[in-house]
């Protein structure tokens, strides 16, 4: 029983672990970018259209004021880091 106990624990801890490093995505109209997955300055457009704003490498999504505000952050033109930040 304790060794049973002690599986579960440590699965458990492994999921939630691995959900605390895990790559977030954002939504845009009826699709999702993610990061991690290759996907292209050129996608992103495609997929969400041009940012609100844009600075060099980092792409700035605001939808109306007071929402949250994501940035698209690209090393050599792959999206690399998704950050949400609340106005």
């Amino acid at each position: 029983m304790k060794r049973s106990t002690s599986i579960i624990a440590g699965s458990l801890l492994t999921i939630a672990t691995y959900a605390a490093h895990a790559d977030p995505a954002f939504v845009c109209g009826q699709t999702m970018v993610e990061t991690g997955m290759g996907t292209t300055k050129e996608e992103v457009l495609e997929k969400c259209g041009p940012p609100t704003d844009k600075d060099m490498d980092r792409w700035y999504y605001r939808n109306q004021p007071g929402q949250i505000t994501v940035v698209l952050t690209f090393e050599t033109g792959k999206l690399e880091q998704i950050e949400q930040i609340p106005e």
